[in-house]
């Protein structure tokens, strides 16, 4: 019951006087609604360049391949296809897919028209690095690379050069034989390879015609998407692992090498950390301030109700009472100002988010962790601002209190 009383005299005590709760609140409002905004922006920045960021390249994204031996001048050991079948088997869900891929130019011809391209000499499963969409037909399949069938996927620049009046599937044009056009990228689809890419201008073909034309084997660059972007440095781990039990060491150095895209963007994290702290602190200021206009405004209750804390103690409320007593009310009051921050921080980050879409294309919520860490942190001012108030109150003498004028 005692407990019950406490919030009733709290709630009684906001609301005797609005107009002086609303000013010694409007710190604490302000501070909050700027800590969430500023949580809110940073966070959106964050999003948005990580999906400008995937959309070029996944992020989750491991390079494998033999490392180069500067004292023989050669490279120590080539990823083969078996060792993509033994990665495959060995790691199992700790990978979403694994491929392969040679990169270089060439002129693709079709009836006198020529177009210099870069081919991309890959497995099917290329398809599951990058969201691929085709106007026409489709990507060429495992059989198509068991049986070297001269097919090819042009890119939408290409197939638009080569083939002004459109319908290019079916049609063959010489790479270094003739192939035939099985599919053709989508208008929309852009590089996932080239930073900044226009309309794509690559062209996809089986790997296994591509080392039979050139005479090479096993020399391509090994891409591994990890199921888990959060541990893909473990996951990069877990890959060497399994080739040095294969392939065993050098003087101790594995013979291969690996690194992941993660590695390259972890000073996002970094400044998004930095900024949100020293924004944060700034913000922070105006809820110091706040406090101390609570500790203000708390010491002036407690003058006002001098009597009715000596009669309080007159009818044998102990000090542990009226310190629960003021301490709460402190704690309410601050505890309303958060929630008007809260709301207020919500509405500017509404009015911000609308404004960034005008510019990009952007979709982010407040976090919710942020609005438990408003609440969390305006209860921490109402405590710490309000326990010296609360102990003067606690420390009254009742016969003096009783007499104050």
């Amino acid at each position: 019951m005692k407990w019950i009383e406490y919030i009733r005299l709290a709630f009684a005590e906001i609301f005797y006087n609005k107009m002086r709760t609303f000013l010694t609140l409007l710190g604490i409002i302000i501070g909050i609604a700027a800590v969430m905004i500023i949580i809110f922006v940073v966070h959106g920045a964050e999003i948005y360049i990580m999906s400008e960021l995937e959309s070029v390249l996944p992020l989750d994204l491991i390079e494998v391949s033999g490392r180069w031996d500067y004292d023989r001048q050669r490279m120590m050991a080539n990823v083969t296809m078996e060792d993509i079948n033994y990665i495959k088997n060995k790691l199992g869900k700790d990978i979403r897919s694994i491929t392969a891929i040679y990169q270089t130019d060439l002129e693709l011809n079709y009836q006198g028209r020529v177009y210099d391209a870069d081919i991309i000499a890959t497995l099917p499963s290329f398809q599951d690095f990058y969201k691929m969409s085709f106007s026409e037909g489709h990507f060429f399949t495992d059989i198509d690379l068991e049986t070297r069938n001269q097919v090819v996927v042009l890119g939408y620049e290409i197939a638009r050069e080569l083939f002004p009046e459109g319908d290019a599937l079916g049609k063959k044009i010489d790479i270094y034989g003739p192939y035939t056009v099985i599919g053709v990228l989508s208008e929309s689809y852009k590089s996932p390879l080239v930073t900044g890419g226009t309309n794509d201008n690559w062209a996809f073909i089986p790997l296994t015609n591509f080392e039979r034309y050139f005479g090479i084997k096993d020399r391509f660059a090994v891409l591994i998407r990890a199921a888990d972007r959060g541990n893909i440095g473990r996951t990069q781990a877990k890959i060497l692992e399994a080739l040095d039990e294969k392939y065993g060491l050098v003087e101790g150095e594995s013979k291969f090498q690996a690194f992941n895209l993660s590695e390259g963007i972890e000073g996002i994290s970094i400044i998004k950390i930095v900024l949100m702290v020293l924004l944060s602190g700034v913000a922070s200021i105006t809820l110091l301030v706040a406090g101390i206009g609570v500790m203000n405004i708390m010491l002036v209750i407690i003058t006002e109700r001098t009597k009715e804390i000596g009669l309080r103690k007159a009818l044998g409320a102990s000090r542990g009472d009226i310190l629960i007593q003021f301490i709460i009310e402190s704690i309410f009051l601050c505890l309303l100002g958060g929630v008007l921050g809260i709301v207020l921080g919500y509405l500017g980050s509404n009015l911000a988010l609308n404004y960034a879409r005008e510019f990009i294309n952007l979709e982010v919520a407040v976090p919710f962790w942020s609005v438990i860490l408003s609440l969390a942190f305006t209860c921490g001012v109402g405590l710490f601002f309000g326990i010296y108030p609360a102990a003067k109150a606690a420390k009254l003498d009742p016969i003096v209190a009783l007499q104050y004028e």
